[in-house]
């Protein structure tokens, strides 16, 4: 069965682990921009980008798996100094073929520095001649009360901005948040990590939600994760009885249709 792996840092990861990937099933991913350090400049935090949609895709590639990157700034990588220079640039960056989406942007605290961040790009993303997704995560660490209330704000800017909501991926989506993103019509993001969502609790949303609606991702980044999450979930599933056509939407379909379009 062909899986889509949906979230990852892919560029924390090593080549052995990408090889595992291709190894188990997984042949698309997609790797998002995140903040691997604090950066100082402008500079710095564009060749982080040109590192990503170079040799990072590269290096998926070799290891047998297709790469959609996502390029976005995150609240924790904007640089210290002025850096005019990156919204002069991002436009035309999300044109590039090369960029299959937005992301990661971010909502941890829910601040206004990071609204600003998050309605600034989604700007951007409605200005585009050819749609494209965005990677939107929200902190699990906030009460699911105050995510949900986030989810409102953001469904009213995706409006606002005439964007289609189901290209909007909530990343982290888990069982506390999944009715208030299905109400907005976004896409949800599951991550299979136990500090996002489990097996257990990935499962349960995938037989009782919408799955025309649900992307999954291993949430690959530094430190201690299953780099085969998505393979173990597919088993899973498999064994609960879910049918075949429909353990495919949810495992490869779904963000095949976000993603490689027209």
């Amino acid at each position: 069965m062909k899986l889509f792996d949906t979230f990852t840092y892919s560029d924390t990861r090593t080549d052995a682990d990408l090889d595992n990937l291709a190894w188990f099933g997984v042949e698309r991913v997609v790797t998002c921009a995140h903040a691997p350090r604090s950066f100082e400049t402008a500079r710095d935090l564009w060749q982080y980008f040109e590192r990503l949609i170079g040799p990072e895709r590269d290096r998926l590639e070799r290891a047998g798996l297709t790469p959609h990157v996502a390029i976005g700034v995150h609240p924790d990588a904007v640089p210290r100094r002025a850096h005019y220079e990156i919204w002069r640039e991002l436009p035309h960056l999300l044109r590039d073929p090369a960029v299959s989406a937005l992301g990661e942007l971010s909502l941890r605290d829910g601040g206004e520095r990071e609204w600003s961040l998050v309605e600034r790009q989604l700007r951007l993303l409605a200005d585009l001649p050819v749609a494209k997704p965005a990677w939107i995560s929200l902190s699990p660490q906030r009460e699911a009360r105050v995510r949900n209330r986030w989810l409102e704000r953001l469904g009213a800017t995706a409006r606002g901005l005439g964007l289609d909501p189901e290209l909007i991926v909530v990343q982290h989506t888990d069982w506390l948040t999944i009715d208030a993103a299905e109400a907005e019509g976004f896409t949800c993001g599951l991550s299979l990590s136990p500090f996002y969502a489990t097996t257990a609790e990935a499962l349960r949303i995938i037989t009782h939600h919408d799955r025309r609606r649900v992307v999954l991702g291993s949430a690959l980044r530094e430190g201690a994760v299953d780099v085969l999450a998505l393979p173990k979930l597919a088993a899973a599933a498999r064994q609960a009885g879910i049918e075949q056509v429909e353990l495919e939407r949810v495992l490869y379909g779904n963000a095949m249709a976000l993603l490689v379009r027209g």
